[in-house]
């Protein structure tokens, strides 16, 4: 099978977009070696027609997960394929509407091109399902953030190293019933996290060097730890991710990432 793909690098979170129809039941497969093929992709989404009114296309992760950067990426792409103008360092950004695995309705992407190269974009994020707490072997209890498809755990960094939480990181997945799992190892004092997450279909962990739906989930904690709006911008290994999260009568009623994003290559390869 041949495949073309295009390479974006939506905050160093690098993730590899796949434009040819493959089947949904061999997307974990293509996944798992299109991963091994290229060490440095962190992810792998498949582009799909949309079903959905309005929304220009479909992005299938691999495990079928929402993903944050993945999506940022994918709105990229259909800038860059449609000629949509994203206009100036002084124009207003560009509305992308895009269908999303783990997302229901309509994903609002916002684009901007960098004066430099790339594109500025802010994603609407889903809300999580609830906040809630689990149990981490040799940790105890924590902050645990639930969405459709994949739950983070926030244990803090002095807690466990990252041996052990690759160690957990199966077996929690499983405890969880989630079909991914993230362990987001946070810094408070240095606003910081290394996230590592796993997806249950193709039986991978990888630590991330941005994580959008850990951004998320750390935003989401923290306004419900504060009770109220909560903004920051939050450290990770390969740059900054900034997270909005509004409060509104005991819950999350909206939920941003903003981050950058960028064409690293372009190609096809034999599968």
């Amino acid at each position: 099978m041949k495949l073309d793909y295009t390479v974006w690098d939506p905050t160093k979170n690098i993730t590899l977009l796949v434009s040819t129809p493959v089947p949904r039941g061999e997307q974990p497969h293509v996944a798992a070696k299109l991963m091994s093929a290229h060490p440095h992709v962190e992810q792998v989404g498949f582009l799909e027609p949309a079903a959905l009114p309005g929304a220009a296309l479909r992005l299938q992760m691999m495990g079928g997960e929402f993903c944050g950067n993945a999506s940022m990426s994918a709105a990229a792409f259909l800038a860059e394929r449609d000629g949509v103008s994203t206009g100036g360092a002084d124009a207003p950004a560009s509305f992308l509407a895009l269908e999303v695995s783990g997302y229901p309705g309509l994903l609002q992407c916002r684009l901007s091109r960098r004066v430099e190269g790339g594109w500025n974009g802010t994603v609407d994020m889903p809300l999580p399902e609830k906040i809630d707490t689990a149990e981490l072997p040799g940790v105890g209890t924590v902050p645990a953030v639930i969405f459709d498809g994949i739950t983070h755990c926030i244990v803090p960094a002095n807690a466990m190293t990252r041996p052990a939480a690759e160690a957990a990181i199966r077996p929690l997945c499983m405890a969880l019933k989630a079909d991914a799992c993230g362990i987001l190892l946070y810094d408070e004092t240095a606003a910081s996290f290394a996230p590592l997450v796993y997806v249950l279909s193709t039986d991978t962990a990888v630590w991330e060097s941005g994580c959008g739906s850990g951004s998320a989930a750390l935003g989401a904690y923290l306004a419900s730890q504060a009770g109220g709006d909560c903004t920051a911008e939050l450290c990770q290994p390969g740059g900054t991710i900034s997270v909005c999260a509004r409060w509104n009568e005991g819950r999350i009623s909206a939920l941003t990432i903003t981050g950058y994003v960028a064409l690293l290559e372009q190609g096809s390869c034999e599968i």
